[in-house]
């Protein structure tokens, strides 16, 4: 019985050394090499400024704030005008 259990046991180590080593590989999803354009609402800029949609409301009708895109009648502001207008609002102060 003993023979019988030695032979088994090289020939399944026999085989598993023959066969590949299976090594689990992380997936990461492929990211665009130019990140989409990101759109805000009225409502999420007037969260990230804290602020009301109504002031936005009122600079867009006298021409102040950041660009925005009117498309099918819903306002929406581009990240990058956001953060240009944020810039230009930066006060620097020098002592």
């Amino acid at each position: 019985m003993g023979d019988v259990l030695d032979a088994l046991s090289s020939g399944i180590a026999k085989t598993a050394a023959n066969e590949p080593k299976f090594e689990p590989q992380l997936l990461v999803p492929e990211v665009p090499a130019e990140p989409a354009r990101q759109l805000l609402s009225e409502t999420m800029l007037a969260d990230r400024w804290v602020c009301s949609v109504a002031r936005l409301q009122r600079w867009r009708t006298v021409g102040e704030g950041p660009q925005y895109l009117k498309i099918v009648g819903k306002v929406l502001y581009r990240l990058k005008d956001i953060e240009a207008y944020e810039e230009a609002c930066l006060i620097r102060k020098v002592f």
